[in-house]
């Protein structure tokens, strides 16, 4: 007989089943043993269980261990609840308040992971993996200077564990200081060479630096890393020299570490009732996203549609952020919640259809996702690749775009659009174009241009250009100015190529969308760079006018420019190779007047073509919803189907 039960005052704990506990916990048998513990502990004040070291050291140890188990095997809610029992038994314990930390990272909730990573921190200051786990949750927060110094003080307390150097990598790219964050990188790679996340990461550096002194041999890296499924974003290789079917390699294996705790759906009876749609995104603000599609959501049928816009990204107070407020029948900021927090709350909103902008873009939440919170899940706009994921039912592109004979490099059911996949949101005039000398161009001569990231410029694209303007004599190039490396490395390679430095011009980043329109319009031709084309760029030209030559490739992020071009109504500027493309530019150059002609129809005929006809962009969108829907409320799987207009 327990001899507690015979003594006075509050009752103790029951001391058998706490050393059954004990035994279970040693064998690995946690779930039983922390059942033991409970029962053991049930009608125990807290405040005497702390009172007692051993059994608060156990009961601690126990919670802390499940816990651990349950966020190895990416189950985010019961690791959180088991480190928060943990903490009632010893509520200063650093460790723990580290572990809630990470799990609440990992959950998304990244607000409430910095809060309490600071407070570990405080437990224990110099602590290498509080100062790496809350620099990189600053990171996510765009806390980037205090992300900085952190990650630095966590590589100089840990100078032989990768991690630090990888993070102190990621964030130093992020802040465009892409000399130390190679250097970064290559630490990592160092400590631990066969590091693929580290290589891929020093590679997309290279890349936004544009140097390319080791192209070839580092597509060959990424075509064996996606190739082999080694479980790394697929959105760090879209820019470079990467087949579609190893993309979906490398989707399909990070995906398969995207785990979330499915919600259960609530039974729909009524198949008449309107249906919800809704809109998942962090970009909601000044950002391509939003700009693209604000008008389309204040368009939708609402005889047959509810609109909801989830959002979980900074609220910038600007145009594009309060156009989709306005647009939309719910706005709903779910930028504090877990992951499997959101997902509750979408699928009590009763959603139908969860469209993500996201992908697997700066800052995406696909735990969300993951956890199922609408019967049909959607891809669109935000990621011109496949997911690989078996929570994303259908992308939404077009013929063009994505191809039938492109489809084996996605895990998605394909929706086609009848024209591009891609909207414009129409509002306001383009204003009229400031001088070019305003821009740094030269009154006369002819103007290439491309405003395509830096990254998205590859040595192949760039002989041609290079050849062009030995070719064209009046010509000039006009970038975006993206990084100070990028501009040094690009002068260098022209001087190289027997160009003069002052033949490339490079454009600040334009205040507003206005702004960068006006400016546009001094482009003579917008030229296009080649494994990841212009999409919004690309779009914005032909808004103003301004033709754009492409040459697609093999995969949809290469295939938007063509997309729109044949909306636009001049397919003759989409070239079958790079030598028909130097062609096509070539041709243009020797007929400007010719050229000047197709640009004023170009503008004069924008309002009554396919391309920016947002009511009937709409109306097609619509239906590709109401298709999806018939089709999962007969019980049939997704199918790719194709919209005529």
């Amino acid at each position: 007989m327990n001899k507690n039960r015979h003594r006075s005052g509050p009752p103790g704990p029951d001391m058998r089943k706490l050393s059954d506990a004990l035994a279970l916990a040693r064998r690995n048998d946690l779930g039983r043993a922390v059942a033991l513990f409970e029962q053991a502990t049930r009608d125990v004040a807290l405040n005497t269980l702390i009172a007692n070291p051993q059994i608060a050291a156990f009961g601690r140890d126990l919670y802390a261990a499940a816990g651990n188990d349950a966020f190895q095997n990416q189950r985010y809610d019961d690791a959180l609840a088991a480190f928060e029992l943990a903490l009632r038994h010893d509520p200063n314990h650093p460790g723990i308040q580290l572990n809630i930390g990470n799990t609440l990272f990992r959950m998304g909730a990244f607000d409430r992971a910095a809060g309490t990573l600071e407070r570990a921190r405080r437990l224990q200051p110099g602590h290498p993996d509080t100062l790496l786990s809350l620099s990189a949750v600053l990171f996510q927060l765009e806390r980037l200077e205090e992300a900085e110094r952190l990650a630095r003080r966590a590589a100089a307390a840990a100078p032989h564990a990768p991690a630090v150097w990888f993070n102190l990598g990621t964030i130093l790219k992020g802040r465009n200081r892409l000399g130390a964050a190679a250097e970064s990188y290559g630490r990592a790679l160092k400590i631990a060479p066969q590091n693929p996340t580290a290589t891929v990461g020093l590679i997309q550096t290279k890349q936004q630096s544009c140097d390319w002194s080791t192209f070839d041999e580092d597509a060959g890296e990424l075509e064996a890393i996606a190739s082999q499924g080694v479980p790394v974003q697929a959105s760090m290789m879209l820019s470079h020299r990467v087949s579609a079917g190893s993309l979906l390699a490398a989707a399909r294996a990070h995906a398969q570490t995207i785990r979330s705790k499915p919600v259960r759906l609530k039974a729909k009876h009524n198949k008449a009732d309107v249906a919800t749609i809704a809109y998942l995104s962090n970009d909601f603000r000044q950002h391509p996203v939003a700009q693209l599609l604000a008008e389309v959501l204040a368009l939708h049928d609402r005889s047959r549609f509810r609109v909801i816009a989830y959002s979980y990204g900074p609220d910038d107070d600007g145009v594009e952020r309060r156009r989709v407020r306005e647009g939309v029948d719910r706005f709903v900021d779910i930028d504090s919640l877990t992951a499997e927090e959101a997902a509750e709350t979408i699928r009590r909103d009763g959603v139908d259809i969860l469209i993500d902008l996201k992908g697997y873009t700066g800052h995406p939440r696909p735990h969300i996702l993951a956890a199922r919170p609408a019967p049909l899940q959607v891809q669109f706009l935000g990621y011109p690749g496949t997911m690989g994921a078996p929570w994303i039912d259908y992308i939404l592109a077009d013929s063009v775009a994505l191809p039938p004979e492109l489809e084996s490099g996605f895990a998605e059911a394909v929706a086609r659009m009848p024209h591009c996949f891609m909207p414009r949101d129409r509002r306001g005039e383009v204003p009229p174009p400031p001088p070019r000398a305003a821009c740094g161009l030269p009154a006369d001569g002819f103007v290439l241009a491309c405003f395509n990231n830096a990254y998205k410029i590859t040595p192949e694209v760039w002989a041609v250009w290079m050849s062009l303007l030995r070719q064209i004599p009046d010509a000039v190039l006009w970038l975006a100015r993206t990084n100070a490396e990028a501009e040094r490395n690009l002068r260098r390679s022209a001087l190289s190529a027997g160009i003069a430095a002052d033949r490339l011009v490079f454009a600040s980043w334009a205040p507003s969308l206005g702004d960068h329109l006006s400016r546009l319009q001094n482009a003579d031709l917008m030229l296009d760079t080649l494994h990841y084309g212009g999409h919004t760029t690309a779009s914005d030209a032909l808004w103003v006018g301004l033709p754009v030559v492409t040459c697609p490739g093999r995969t949809l992020q290469s295939r938007v420019a063509a997309s729109l071009l044949h909306a636009a109504g001049i397919p003759g500027f989409v070239a079958e190779s790079l030598a028909q493309y130097e062609s096509a530019v070539l041709h243009w150059a020797n007929n400007r007047g010719d050229l000047g002609t197709l640009r004023a129809a170009l503008r004069a005929g924008r309002d009554g073509g396919p391309l920016f006809d947002m009511d009937g962009y709409t109306r097609s969108l619509d239906r590709a919803f109401l298709t999806m829907l018939e089709r999962q409320r007969r019980g049939k799987p997704p199918a790719t189907f194709t919209l005529t207009g």
